[in-house]
């Protein structure tokens, strides 16, 4: 089988890796897994703040609910659920990828590890 093809039924990631992983290219790439979780929470802070200038919109500068205040406030209220909702859609992608990507990345470690081992003596 050639090596950029998998098995029917199985994901296909977005990447592909063909040759095994130096030390380096590990690293690199728990940096980008920790990136992404970082993303995540900037998308959740964000939201939570467009809430809190929603709030102090609606509750402390409107005068009656057809003011513009308040549609501002209910607007930042949609915002940050979009906002929020598209923080998540992308961990959750992206976690998908990562996750083939990691499998991939074990099975290089592991046919590193069977082909510099010494052969048992019988």
């Amino acid at each position: 089988m050639p090596e950029n093809t998998l098995p029917a039924g199985q994901a296909v990631p977005r990447f592909v890796i063909t040759t095994p992983l130096s030390f380096s290219d590990q690293i690199a790439f728990d940096q980008f897994v920790l990136a992404i979780e970082r993303n995540l929470l900037l998308h959740v802070t964000t939201g939570l703040n467009m809430i809190v200038v929603g709030l102090a919109m609606f509750r402390f500068f409107s005068r009656n609910p057809n003011d513009l205040y308040a549609v501002i406030g209910i607007g930042a209220f949609g915002i940050s659920a979009l906002v929020i909702g598209k923080g998540i859609s992308d961990f959750i992608r992206i976690k998908k990828d990562l996750s083939l990507m990691e499998k991939i990345i074990l099975d290089h470690r592991r046919e590193l590890i069977e082909t510099h081992s010494p052969a048992p003596d019988a």
